[in-house]
């Protein structure tokens, strides 16, 4: 059966990012945990719609000091590259989505700190990016 209503709707969800706007508010509060949720949710958005405007960073749960905690894990012996099924899984773990599958170094199975951070900046600046290009 065709449902027009329910396609129309599925579409509009998805061009305006709806449920990436939603996903993201849901892991902001859980994470920040605030007194006051709603006002929080209300500051959250503004800093989208400024981040929009702006072309600056997006709010994100990830900081730069976090991704390379991150990377420290993966690399504890700092050789200064983790393998290509680490970064996948970190990418992952972290929520990226969109990202570099074979981001420069996987041929060599050596993907650098900065490609690492770069490629999770990108994707998550793109997953919290929630509205329409």
């Amino acid at each position: 059966m065709d449902f027009p209503r329910a396609n129309d709707s599925k579409q509009y969800l998805q061009e305006h990012k709806i449920m990436e706007l939603f996903d993201n508010l849901t892991a902001q509060l859980v994470f920040h945990r605030p007194d006051n949720p709603k006002a929080f949710m209300v500051d959250y958005i503004q800093k989208l719609k400024e981040s929009r405007t702006a072309k600056m960073d997006f709010p994100c749960i990830f900081d730069d000091s976090n991704i390379a905690s991150v990377f420290g894990m993966l690399d504890p012996t700092k050789k200064g590259f983790i393998s290509l099924a680490q970064y996948k899984e970190a990418m992952a773990t972290m929520g990226c989505v969109g990202f570099d599958p074979n981001p420069p170094g996987a041929e060599n199975d050596c993907i650098s700190k900065d490609t690492f951070t770069r490629e999770v900046k990108e994707s998550l600046a793109q997953t919290s990016a929630t509205f329409r290009p």
